[in-house]
Formats: C-alpha cells, sequence, structure tokens
C-alpha cells in the first residue's frame, strides 16, 4: 500500500524533507507512534478496506471503535476475525431515532455516550498493555469508523478534548491508530482538527478504483494519488 507513494517534492527546490523519503518518514512513526486522520467522502466499503491496510498483518493487538449507527460490521474493517484474543471491539453505535418536524435530515442517531466510549478505549489499551508486558512500536492498532458522528450540538471543543487525550495515550504506548472524519477533505473540521495528528491521508472514490495520498503538515509535504491495494 505504501511502497508506492512518494512526496510530490521529495527532490525539488525548496523542500524540507529533500533527503526523506516517505518510507523513510513512515519507519519513524511507526517507530515514535503516531494517529493519522482520514478524510473523504467516500463509501463505507472504501474505508473499511483502507482500514484493513492500516490494521496490518501479523501478530498485533487490534482495537477497533464503532460508534455510527450505519457502519458496517466489524469483520470488515479487520484484517482477520475478530475473535482473536488479540482483537477487541467496542461496538457503541447508537440506534437512529425518527426525525422531528424541524429536523433538516430524515434520519440522525441518538446522542453518543462520549466519556462511556472513552473509557472503554482506555481501558482496552491498558488490559493489552498490561498483558502484553509493554507493546512493541506499533505492535499497537487502533482504529474508529466516524469520529464526526462524536461532535453533538456544534461542541468542536469538546471532540478535540476527547481526540487530544486518546492521541496522547496512544502515542505513550508508540501505538498506531488511525480515525475516520467522513467529511471532504476542505470541510472546516477538517483543519481544526488536523494539529492533533502526524498525518492526514485523504480518500478519494473514482470510476473503477478508490485511491489515496498523504498530506504532512509538519514537512509541508503531500503525495501523489495513488490506488489503493
Amino acid at each position: 500500500m505504501t511502497s508506492r507513494l512518494e512526496f510530490q517534492n521529495e527532490s525539488g527546490e525548496g523542500s524540507t524533507v529533500q533527503h526523506v523519503t516517505f518510507m523513510e518518514w513512515l519507519s519513524g512513526l511507526k517507530a515514535r507512534g503516531s494517529n493519522l486522520l482520514v478524510t473523504g467522502e467516500v463509501p463505507k466499503e472504501t474505508s473499511a478496506e483502507f482500514s484493513r491496510t492500516l490494521f496490518g498483518q501479523g501478530e498485533r493487538t487490534r482495537i477497533l471503535g464503532l460508534i455510527n449507527p450505519t457502519t458496517m460490521d466489524a469483520e470488515s474493517y479487520l484484517p482477520g476475525t475478530s475473535n482473536r484474543p488479540e482483537t477487541q471491539v467496542i461496538d457503541q453505535r447508537p440506534e437512529y431515532r425518527a426525525a422531528t418536524a424541524d429536523d433538516s435530515t430524515a434520519a440522525r442517531p441518538t446522542d453518543i455516550d462520549r466519556e462511556s466510549f472513552r473509557s472503554a478505549l482506555v481501558s482496552a489499551i491498558e488490559v493489552h498493555n498490561d498483558r502484553n508486558g509493554g507493546f512493541e512500536p506499533a505492535e499497537l492498532r487502533l482504529g474508529l469508523d466516524s469520529v464526526e458522528v462524536l461532535e453533538m450540538n456544534d461542541d468542536l471543543v469538546s471532540l478535540t478534548q476527547f481526540l487530544r487525550g486518546i492521541t496522547a495515550l496512544v502515542r505513550g504506548v508508540n501505538g498506531m491508530a488511525h480515525y475516520h472524519l467522513r467529511v471532504p477533505d476542505d470541510d472546516p473540521m477538517v483543519d481544526e482538527l488536523s494539529p492533533l495528528f502526524d498525518a492526514r491521508i485523504e480518500l478519494r472514490k473514482r470510476p473503477g478504483r478508490a485511491e489515496q495520498r498523504w498530506h504532512v503538515p509538519t514537512l509541508d509535504e503531500t503525495t501523489d494519488w495513488v490506488e489503493l491495494s
């Protein structure tokens, strides 16, 4: 998936990473822990496919958090079965409620208990960390399906606080986490939340294929678009 990605200005004049390849930069992320924001309005199947890639292969601890009532089943997001002892699914998808007359949409989810969800994520990471006697770099893989669902009553401040706590915990155990934000990459919410993350992965769906590109604000670099694989 990442072997074909390159920074657009890798050797160009004014590039901040003239001597750093994308793979070298990614290796650094894996060594120290990272948090990745995944943006773009793409089909649920595309998001699930990309999550399977980010969760990685081999023996890892995988924690999947589901909060969007319209999302696919957990198995769609994981590279293997969810019944393994090193895999944990935190499923807090609420039910849809009927819309009222003044609602702008036909239906919307009931409120998420954000504190309960946070506690479940923290507990899962701590339990697996204790069980394993600590994590090797990039051994922990965490994925959240739709963080925009956690923004309730236009309270972006509380959502930022929630994400800041989870991202700090992931970095503290050298894990790698990805957070789907199912909005266009030019949505104002993306600008607000991006500083919390090490990089942003933009997805798009084109006829016959889905594509990705990575944005790395700290290096002022962006990759070319490449097909998901």
